[in-house]
């Protein structure tokens, strides 16, 4: 059986690609990890006793990988691990609040770094396991009033590339996923912070439930990355394109 952990799992795009994988990956084995600890108790009880739910704060870098001794003991070795967490800090550049920064690159960029570190050895001595970590098409072309989460999904997306380059043969495969504006509570809280939807021009948006269905797909298929919506393609195929239209459609009253 697969034992899949999955973190930042207690809404959105975690909490979706939990159900999702519950439902079609029958006898897996799921580790759920979280802050929200009444959340992520309730998304278990949902789908079920081989769904086990750890309350943990990821942002706190030095204890990153506490959980996965308790994790492995309960379910066996980690075969999937989905670094999902992260948080977002929309506003003007200048005038960002530095604890929050140095929380959200922790967060973003150094725990699924040290994550994926502390498994891929286990990983590559079984010679078989997945890595998926979710990125963001912030990461492709960086948004203005969003430049840290930008930087911190740029890191981690050149850090997943680049690994995914060594793992070639060996067993281990590692898929990064590209989510553009996807309907979550942290995606209206980044509208919200720009004013409201009504002073950006209509964006195509993707909904949780459809991206963990996609997520799952290329998974089964060892696809090597996953762009959603697919309008988003552009911002790795075309990224003059997708830089010129970013900077040319966001509002000025938005820029600092």
């Amino acid at each position: 059986m697969t034992h899949v952990a999955i973190t930042g799992a207690s809404s959105g795009i975690g909490a979706a690609l939990a159900r999702e994988l519950a439902k079609h990956l029958p006898g897996a084995r799921l580790t759920l990890v979280a802050r929200r600890k009444e959340l992520l108790e309730a998304l278990a009880a949902e789908l079920g006793p081989t769904c086990r739910a750890v309350a943990h704060d990821l942002a706190d870098a030095e204890r990153a990988a506490d959980w996965v001794p308790g994790a492995e003991a309960a379910h066996g070795p980690i075969d999937v691990l989905v670094n999902n967490a992260g948080m977002e800090n929309t506003g003007p550049t200048a005038a960002a609040d530095v604890e929050t920064c140095k929380k959200l690159f922790q967060l973003n960029l150094v725990t699924p770094i040290l994550l994926s570190r502390r498994l891929l050895p286990e990983m590559l001595a079984r010679k078989s396991g997945m890595i998926v970590n979710v990125v963001s098409v912030a990461a492709l072309t960086p948004p203005p009033m969003q430049a840290y989460y930008g930087a911190s999904k740029a890191g981690l997306a050149a850090f997943s590339e680049a690994t995914r380059g060594e793992l070639a043969g060996s067993g281990v495969h590692l898929l990064t996923v590209y989510p553009g504006p996807v309907k979550t509570s942290m995606g209206e809280a980044g509208w919200a912070a720009l004013g409201g939807r009504e002073n950006l021009p209509p964006v195509p948006e993707g909904t949780p439930e459809e991206l963990a269905r996609r997520i799952r797909r290329a998974m089964e298929k060892r696809k090597s990355r996953l762009i959603y919506p697919r309008f988003y393609v552009t911002a790795r195929w075309l990224p003059w394109l997708s830089r010129f239209l970013t900077d040319r459609y966001a509002p000025r009253a938005l820029r600092p």
